[in-house]
């Protein structure tokens, strides 16, 4: 049947399944597109797909149609789809993080400002951990 309808299909048909195969996720474990699982599911919907594509369906119906079966969750949702700024943005935090707990950790271990000499107008406290 698959064979039937990609037959019947121009490049810009084959070129429209392709990117409704990829804009629908597979939905029984909603990992991978429809374009790469194996699934029974996900062939049947690669059939459907195809048969609608030369039937004339739009992208938007046959999405909707997806969709009203199985819930939005089965649409791949292009800003949902992690960038590249995910690859770094970790590194960077992480980076950030060190270097502020180093200069955190300099601060803390900076040798004490010297005490002022002591003259009379410097009240001098006696040490709190020396009560009795």
């Amino acid at each position: 049947m698959l064979a039937r309808a990609e037959a019947a299909t121009t490049p810009a048909q084959q070129a429209r399944i392709l990117r409704l195969e990829d804009s629908v996720l597979a939905p029984c474990c909603y990992t991978e597109p429809v374009s790469r699982h194996q699934s029974d599911i996900a062939i049947k919907m690669r059939l459907e797909i195809a048969n609608w594509v030369v039937a004339g369906k739009s992208d938007q119906e046959i999405l909707d149609t997806y969709a009203a079966r199985y819930g939005a969750r089965v649409l791949v949702d292009p800003s949902t789809k992690l960038g590249t700024w995910m690859m770094w943005a970790p590194w960077a935090f992480g980076i950030g993080v060190l270097v502020f707990g180093g200069w955190l950790l300099t601060r803390w271990r900076a040798k004490p400002v010297a005490a002022v000499a002591a003259g009379p107008d410097i009240l001098v406290l006696p040490a709190f951990d020396d009560e009795e």
